[in-house]
């Protein structure tokens, strides 16, 4: 399945075990004192402006929806509600949906999970010099209901179900 701008990988790190659960979301991050900043002349410069980016790269800021695999809508994040925006990450909570592909992509059905999401890592926006992108999705499923993740393990593919999934940008 094309991922779009978010291409899926499995996480070692064990978020989970921070105990973080639904009820307990909100990332303790240092978000700026105001909305400038200082600069190395002393002078006030407007703070960055962190955004996500959707599929036809326009920022979005605590969107509702993001679409993780924009050729065919298959995969994405929907009911956002965000606990935490700031320079340094922001978090919140909702539902991954997913298309199972089974029997094929066509023909499957959608699959909804419920996940704490956190957003992280900094890049600059194409000809918007205000605005910084989150360049990291860390998803996290509180529950046993998690999608699969397939790797390679002895020349089979197989089917595992990790807690936290990494999605990188492309």
């Amino acid at each position: 399945m094309n991922r779009g701008r978010f291409t899926s990988i499995a996480s070692g790190s064990a978020i989970a075990a921070l105990g973080l659960s639904l009820g307990l979301v909100g990332f303790a991050g240092a978000a700026p004192s105001s909305a400038a900043a200082v600069t190395r002349a002393g002078s006030t410069a407007a703070a960055p402006h962190y955004v996500v980016l959707n599929c036809t790269d326009k920022a979005q800021v605590k969107p509702g929806t993001i679409v993780l695999a924009c050729a065919d809508n298959g995969m994405g994040l929907v009911h956002m509600q965000w606990t935490s925006w700031t320079a340094h990450l922001a978090s919140g909570y909702g539902t991954l949906y997913e298309k199972n592909c089974t029997p094929n992509c066509a023909e499957g059905r959608i699959i909804d999970y419920p996940v704490i999401v956190t957003a992280w890592g900094s890049a600059g926006v194409t000809g918007h010099p205000s605005e910084r992108r989150y360049t990291e999705l860390t998803l996290t499923f509180p529950g046993t209901s998690r999608p699969p993740v397939y790797v390679l393990v002895n020349g089979k593919v197989v089917a595992t179900h990790p807690v936290t999934q990494v999605l990188p940008a492309l």
